[in-house]
């Protein structure tokens, strides 16, 4: 898988996992739900600091967002 794959992979498990509508992720992110949208379809390169936002949100390193595992929890 590609990195964006992987991100965008991540990203849709984490916003549900989260129990989140792409509007209230995005927001609580602090970033724009086209962003979010854009990202979770894998059409678009995040900057870090995008990256660093939602990292923060989820309580996790940006790390976690481009981790290949399929045996990751994602959890609240």
């Amino acid at each position: 898988m590609s990195e964006n794959e992987i991100l965008s992979y991540n990203l849709k498990k984490i916003r549900k996992a989260f129990g989140e509508s792409q509007i209230d992720f995005a927001a609580n992110c602090g970033i724009s739900v086209e962003e979010l949208s854009l990202l979770e379809r894998g059409l678009s390169d995040p900057k870090i600091s995008t990256l660093q936002k939602i990292a923060a949100y989820i309580g996790q390193p940006v790390t976690y967002l481009l981790t290949e595992d399929e045996g990751m929890v994602y959890t609240v």
